[in-house]
């Protein structure tokens, strides 16, 4: 019974003896980055709304923050892995220059300026910590216990940072910008400090023929299936994440009680990551993946519902994280060990970007139907279609299980 449970809690990097410091030293400095970029997710509608936008215009701010971070995550497969370290120290001495920045801006053209130049910026950070937290030792299993250790650690971000920021709200959007603004700079000395006993261990691999094209990614039907699931729950996920605060004050919620149901929404994404992590590896994803699918169809229902009553609008909240938890997780499971080991560069880089280019695109054009032509309503019976196609169309793929190892050859379709 002992060894079952240390077994366990080795897998969510409980085990301090097991982890190396220089993953701790990441986990530190990424939960941190973690949770700014929570903070600007779920901050975007009540910082517009500080500047006067409309629900348009916020969409619009919070679309270029989103495919700016889309890009910044594509982009990230170019540096080697021995750049990463200078690459976020840097990116986080800019998040922190430029966040306060707010405070000054005066019209809406200096405000999207920011949010795209911020956008591109967290795209680096927590793109370069998400490979970082991979190479912290050679040896393949102890990788596995650590980047464990660090999906698990930083995800508590996801509570913390919304509670915090209700909490804080009456000080002001702008300024609690400036607040937080700190955390980037307490966390560069923590990047700095992985040198010598404490430096990344796993570089370069020998062999390595380069990145592989985009198009290759799509003859594997499981990368295929990945990226559709993850689709359907980026729908509802980051309509709240978008519309949250608006769509909460015409129902009746202040802007602070929203930021408390937000820390209460990611209460299931940490939960459902901690139990993906204790059954890792997961040899047949099909059942999680179909579950977190269809908590995301029954989420852009309830959201839709919502006209009809305030309790459906919570009940949208409290489940529309968990096949993040779930579906996220897996997602990059599969992008990192079913393609050849020069081709997960491409692979989690591309599956990162292709999510931020999702939640940018459905809340943009949420906010365009909402606004000009059907209302929140019907819009959001709108979203609620498309997850149910996404649901359909990934019941309809079955690939194989997962390869087990990484550098495993590309399940084919």
């Amino acid at each position: 019974m002992a060894d079952t449970q240390n077994k366990s809690l080795r897998k969510v990097g409980l085990d301090f003896g097991l982890i190396s410091g220089a993953e701790w030293l990441i986990i530190i400095a990424a939960f941190m980055g973690r949770f700014l970029l929570q903070f600007y997710q779920t901050s975007i509608g009540s910082l517009g709304l500080a500047f006067g936008m409309t629900s348009f215009e916020i969409g619009i701010g919070f679309a270029l923050f989103t495919l700016a971070f889309a890009v910044a995550a594509f982009l990230m497969r170019k540096f080697r892995p021995s750049q990463l370290k200078t690459v976020e120290i840097l990116s986080l001495a800019l998040l922190g220059i430029t966040m306060p920045l707010y405070i000054f801006a005066s019209g809406f053209a200096e405000v999207y300026t920011l949010m795209i130049i911020d956008g591109f910026i967290t795209g680096l950070v927590m793109d370069s910590f998400m490979t970082m937290a991979g190479m912290a030792s050679k040896d393949q299993s102890r990788r596995q216990v650590e980047q464990a250790s660090f999906s698990f650690w930083v995800a508590l971000a996801l509570i913390i940072a919304p509670f915090v920021t209700g909490y804080l709200l009456d000080l002001g959007i702008k300024e609690i910008f400036l607040i937080f603004a700190v955390m980037a700079f307490v966390a560069i000395p923590f990047v700095a400090a992985l040198t010598g006993k404490h430096s990344l261990q796993y570089m370069e691999a020998k062999g390595h023929r380069g990145s592989a094209g985009i198009a290759s990614l799509f003859k594997n039907r499981q990368f295929n299936w990945a990226v559709i699931a993850a689709f359907a729950y980026t729908i509802p996920f980051y309509v709240i994440f978008s519309y949250g605060v608006i769509y909460g004050s015409v129902l009746g919620l202040s802007a602070a009680t929203v930021f408390y149901l937000f820390a209460a929404m990611f209460v299931g994404d940490v939960v459902t990551r901690f139990i993906i992590r204790l059954k890792s590896p997961v040899q047949n994803k099909r059942p999680y993946m179909v579950f977190a699918v269809s908590i995301a169809l029954i989420s852009s229902v309830f959201l839709a519902m919502s006209s009809l009553s305030v309790a459906f609008f919570i009940l949208a909240f409290l489940i529309a994280a968990i096949p993040d938890g779930i579906a996220w997780t897996l997602g990059i499971q599969i992008a990192n060990t079913t393609f050849k080991p020069e081709e997960i560069g491409t692979s989690t880089s591309f599956f990162s970007s292709s999510m931020m280019i999702m939640s940018a695109l459905m809340p943009l054009i949420g906010y365009m139907f909402s606004v000009k032509y059907f209302g929140f309503t019907t819009t959001l019976w709108i979203f609620a279609v498309v997850t149910g196609i996404f649901f359909v169309w990934e019941l309809a793929l079955r690939p194989a299980n997962a390869v087990g190892d990484q550098g495993s050859a590309a399940v084919k379709a």
